[in-house]
């Protein structure tokens, strides 16, 4: 079973647990998941199972819809609700809707975020949030991160709920201080559904029950996302039929050996390498753009192999 599980993860349980679980359910030996959700938060959780797992690294910046709620009034050294309340202050019930949403187009767009201390970023290979635990407060570089939109839904007295769009390694509880201090006030974050990670919605999300139940009705194949689903959103390659072999051999393709390439790609880019039927083969990672690749000779290497998939 090498296919992809689009998890709801319930609030309470940590990812590391819910992979745990992914696994005893489904008898499998080796699963992954694609993004950390904290014990507390909620949402989509794909996990990778057997040689899935192979792709985590190509799923791992897709980006993210959150629906959160920030709590005005108090911050927490966590920055969210399970912390110890450090500070009060701010007048969180004459803030106006109209400040809030002018705060919001502040935060869209690219940003330097610094990450929290109760956060798996490691200094030293030791994790912040066992520094934090032992009083440790250390100095942290600015991330940059990207807030694509932010869209105000509600307030009711001291809560306030949004729906944010985001790049991966953004922290949405320090999103909500760091809104709080704009707004003049202390704030953490009181609640967070993650909504959708890429592709992988909510509304087509499996909670573990549903997975018992796609397993004893014999229907879980159907129920789980194959692998050349979950990087569709990949620029593709073609490979003539001739090459397949070499592609397994770990053999870059050269020019000719292409059937179809896209239509602009450039060096950074990952691209799906495929047979003509469409059946995944590889990852690879273009040497040249489109300008330069018309120039290669047909026995020139135009893109390397990243990972083998077959």
């Amino acid at each position: 079973m090498n296919k992809v599980v689009n998890l709801y993860k319930p609030q309470g349980p940590s990812s590391f647990k819910m992979v745990q679980s992914v696994k005893n359910i489904i008898g499998a030996k080796k699963a992954g998941h694609i993004g950390t959700l904290d014990p507390m938060a909620e949402g989509v959780l794909p996990i990778c199972i057997g040689k899935s797992t192979r792709i985590i690294q190509f799923l791992s910046s897709l980006p993210k819809v959150y629906t959160a709620e920030m709590v005005l009034g108090t911050s927490t050294d966590s920055q969210d609700a399970t912390g110890k309340v450090t500070a009060t202050g701010g007048n969180p019930d004459k803030i106006t809707e109209a400040e809030i949403r002018a705060v919001f187009k502040e935060f869209t767009g690219r940003l330097n975020q610094i990450p929290p201390m109760f956060s798996a970023k490691k200094k030293q290979g030791i994790p912040l949030y066992k520094l934090a635990r032992s009083g440790i407060t250390i100095e942290r570089k600015p991330v940059p991160i990207h807030i694509y939109s932010m869209e105000f839904l509600e307030k009711e007295g001291n809560r306030v709920r949004f729906v944010v769009q985001c790049s991966a390694g953004t922290y949405i509880r320090t999103i909500c201080y760091d809104i709080g201090q704009k707004l003049g006030c202390e704030a953490h974050m009181g609640h967070l559904v993650r909504n959708q990670v890429g592709n992988f919605d909510q509304k087509e999300s499996l909670t573990l029950e549903k997975l018992e139940a796609a397993v004893a009705d014999g229907s879980l194949s159907d129920k789980l996302i194959p692998v050349e689903k979950a990087l569709n959103f990949l620029p593709e390659i073609r490979i003539k039929e001739s090459f397949v072999n070499s592609i397994a051999n770990g053999i870059a393709p050269s020019k000719s050996s292409l059937e179809t390439i896209p239509s602009r790609f450039q060096p950074g880019m990952n691209l799906r390498v495929s047979r003509i039927d469409s059946h995944l083969l590889a990852i690879a990672e273009p040497v040249v753009d489109q300008d330069a690749y018309a120039r290669l000779s047909p026995g020139d290497v135009a893109f390397k192999l990243k990972r083998v998939l077959i």
